[in-house]
């Protein structure tokens, strides 16, 4: 089975070199490559990635094109867009564990798991009641307890999280009940 490497989405236009805008419709189109060697050695096995915006995309450009795709750029990040950070996290999980205060049982488990998921804690063992972990690169194991959380435990503890790192939480607006509709009444 041939297995071929292509490069990213390019920063900037094939045919101007200029950057692409963030959120825009992109074109991208392989050529074969006669100067690129693919796995088994053999020359002319390899593809040549041509990224244009969807304007400069002209059947000229196109043509003799392996295959052509459609994709956007990723949106723009705003100033207020903060990043999740990880070593405050563990620091606020090593203080929290170690106030042993059951009401915060669920912000543990919480953050141990947003740090499983991002490969900051390893999770040996499973348990009903509590789960093991440890650190990477760390042998010391320690105890996350596991509590059992309601729906409305849920949603406080989304809203506790969101405020202590920062981030804003789009509260639902309530919309005003539909009038009846019309036409339905009847004469008597």
């Amino acid at each position: 089975m041939a297995v071929w490497k292509l490069q990213k989405l390019g920063r900037v236009s094939s045919a101007t070199g200029e950057p692409f805008p963030p959120d825009v419709e992109i074109v991208t189109a392989l050529f074969g490559d006669e100067e690129e060697t693919g796995e088994d050695k053999v020359r002319g096995a390899g593809f040549l990635r041509r990224d244009y915006l969807a304007e400069e995309a002209t059947e000229e450009r196109l043509e003799g094109a392996f295959c052509v795709w459609r994709t956007r750029t990723p949106p723009a990040k705003t100033e207020e867009e903060r990043r999740f950070d990880l070593g405050m996290a563990r620091e606020f999980l090593e203080r929290l564990l170690n106030e042993k205060n059951p009401e915060r049982e669920a912000v543990c488990m919480t953050l141990a798991l947003l740090l499983a998921r991002k490969r900051r804690l390893v999770i040996v063992e499973q348990a009903e009641a509590s789960i093991k972990v440890r650190w990477p690169r760390e042998t010391k194991l320690f105890d996350i307890p596991a509590p059992q959380v309601t729906d409305a435990d849920a949603e406080v503890l989304q809203r506790d999280l969101m405020k202590l790192f920062g981030m804003e939480i789009e509260e639902p607006t309530e919309e005003p009940p539909a009038d009846p509709p019309s036409g339905t009444e009847q004469n008597e």
